[in-house]
């Protein structure tokens, strides 16, 4: 409708005649644009803007011009179609191997895109209560890996070993998180947590915060 048949009747309707196939289709594909550029003024103007306006509009425009080029006396007759042309065997063959190189590309550039992100990481947080409780610490982990993860995380209280938990599974995706009581002094108490891969021991995420004093 937006790219020929609405532009194939208004053709018909003001009577254009054409010499060929290919010329009559180049000329309602133009026509049709033509008729979407008005629509898109009238249905800006109307406040139609819209899907269903846009239906409206092309069938209103491809039904008159339909009428219109049903009640002329001097509608050109349509060109003939060209014959078909005679398809040899290399040729099929050709065509059908270039078809499905092209759906194989496709097909791997889907799958591609859906193993893809472009940025693999694992989130680390270490904040006071989220309900505002003192006395509680709130350590999460969510990962954005490609592949499930396991983890060893370290909470100390001032330097001191305070909370350790060991081969926390994450997949992709998931969030792990939780609250963790700790002793309320008169002073400030800095709490870290650093998290680990198992299978080197070697830090990967390190971050802290205050515990809120009575």
């Amino acid at each position: 409708m937006v790219f020929l048949v609405s532009g194939h009747t208004v053709l018909r309707a003001i009577g254009v005649r054409t010499t060929s196939a290919l010329e009559h289709f180049v000329y309602a594909v133009g026509a049709s644009l033509a008729a979407s550029i008005v629509g898109g003024f009238a249905l800006n103007a109307a406040g139609l803007l819209t899907p269903l306006g846009w239906a409206v509009w092309f069938w209103a425009v491809t039904a008159a011009a339909a009428l219109v080029a049903a009640v002329r006396r001097d509608t050109p007759d349509l060109p003939a179609w060209p014959a078909p042309a005679r398809v040899r065997l290399w040729q099929g063959a050709a065509l059908m191997l270039a078809l499905l190189v092209a759906t194989g590309a496709y097909a791997l550039a889907v799958r591609d895109e859906a193993a893809y992100r472009e940025f693999k990481y694992t989130a680390l947080w270490l904040l006071p209560s989220a309900s505002g409780e003192s006395g509680r610490i709130t350590v999460g982990i969510r990962s954005a890996e490609t592949q499930p993860q396991r983890f060893d995380l370290e909470i100390t209280l001032d330097g001191q070993p305070f909370a350790v938990f060991r081969s926390i599974a994450v997949a992709p995706g998931e969030t792990w998180a939780r609250e963790i009581p700790v002793p309320v002094l008169a002073t400030s108490q800095t709490a870290q947590a650093r998290l680990y891969r198992p299978e080197d021991n070697r830090l990967y995420r390190s971050v802290s915060t205050l515990v809120p004093r009575i």
